[in-house]
């Protein structure tokens, strides 16, 4: 037993972490009316057939046995949906998750971080032995290039991409990441948000050419389904082997197996998807730059990057992206701040994710309310 007079030590941290919306005890979250536009998810809400068979396993108690955690059902799918070997996939709970046991197959080393970039990306990357630096672009949110991540942080041998990034909502170009393939031992990119974009185009076929390439996916946040956590990488069967060295897979639940048919077989969804966002996110940017004192910044995902930047002698109801997001809770609508997120060079930052018609038309009228209450 240690006692109380002794000091213990602890590893230290080199991760800070970011604000985060609360998340509130299930019993209060049933009760609230808030409309939830921090989180990016698929707008249509999650498809009939996934929560059929959801009920239907429940009800039948395929619940009661243990997953398994091989993944073969959803692995199986997948390969079948993109046509490659089921030896390429690896199964998981979160996209964190997967990125951490990617980085720990690789020796330790200095690895790049896109930024602005969830701390989750970082403390993966930290958590598996790395060194992690910043990949700020210097002049937009694009991700930057290699030979510019190189001028400005130094040499680095592994990279964490995004395509989208978050909250930047700026896809990757495919010669983007093949100059990082060439340059470096390793390269994640995470596209959680990818059939949630506007006009975004995958890497997954790039893992046949470039065995360092590990693609990471999440289909909770494609069907709307968060509390249900599936995620999967997709990479060279030599490389997914290396993985699985540090991946046990004793997280996976068996919401894999029972919805694995169905995650890859939902094209007439994911088609309707696009067909909403495609229309929604360029309308959805032109609003909101109409309103007084917030400026956009370009989206190519399910959110906005916004900027509470209002010009100097403009008067306004509020002082600051703070009092704006405080008083946009209070009249019954949540949104993410970016408070000490790394590439963001101010505290007047927040992200709204894209919803439904008429829960964005519902934003914007309080945002207006909002801005233009000055006395």
């Amino acid at each position: 037993m240690i006692g109380f007079e002794r000091d213990i030590e602890f590893r230290q941290g080199h991760v800070p972490s970011t604000t985060k919306p609360v998340s509130l005890p299930y019993e209060l979250r049933t009760e609230m009316t808030w409309i939830d536009f921090c989180h990016p998810l698929n707008p249509l809400g999650a498809p009939k057939e996934i929560l059929s068979a959801m009920h239907t396993a429940l009800v039948d108690g395929e619940l009661s046995y243990a997953p398994d955690p091989a993944g073969h059902a959803l692995r199986d799918a997948l390969a079948q949906r993109f046509g490659i070997s089921s030896d390429s996939f690896l199964v998981g709970t979160s996209p964190s998750e997967l990125i951490r046991s990617a980085a720990q197959a690789f020796c330790p080393c200095r690895v790049g971080v896109v930024a602005p970039a969830p701390s989750e990306y970082a403390l993966a990357v930290e958590n598996a032995g790395h060194e992690h630096v910043d990949l700020v672009n210097p002049v937009s949110f694009a991700t930057v290039d290699a030979y510019t991540a190189r001028t400005q942080a130094g040499d680095f041998e592994g990279v964490v991409l995004a395509n989208p990034a978050y909250p930047s909502s700026r896809l990757l170009t495919r010669s983007t990441l093949v100059h990082y393939l060439e340059t470096c031992n390793w390269v994640v990119v995470d596209e959680s948000y990818i059939e949630l974009s506007f006009g975004g185009e995958s890497m997954v076929p790039l893992v046949a050419d470039y065995p360092n390439l590990v693609v990471v996916r999440n289909p909770s946040v494609t069907y709307a389904m968060p509390g249900v956590p599936i995620s999967y990488a997709v990479a060279n069967p030599l490389t997914i082997k290396e993985i699985k060295r540090f991946h046990d897979g004793t997280g996976s639940t068996m919401f894999a197996e029972v919805l694995a048919k169905l995650i890859v077989g939902q094209q007439g969804y994911l088609e309707d998807t696009h067909d909403f966002l495609d229309k929604e996110i360029p309308w959805m940017q032109c609003m909101l730059s109409l309103i007084p004192g917030i400026g956009i910044h370009p989206a190519e995902g399910n959110f906005v990057l916004c900027e509470f930047s209002p010009a100097e002698g403009m008067r306004l109801g509020v002082t600051c992206a703070e009092e704006l997001v405080v008083r946009l809770q209070l009249s019954g609508f949540l949104v993410r701040r970016l408070d000490d997120v790394p590439g963001l060079d101010s505290q007047n930052y927040f992200c709204v994710a894209v919803r439904t018609r008429q829960e964005n038309q519902r934003l914007l009228d309080a945002l207006r309310g909002i801005v233009s209450s000055a006395d």
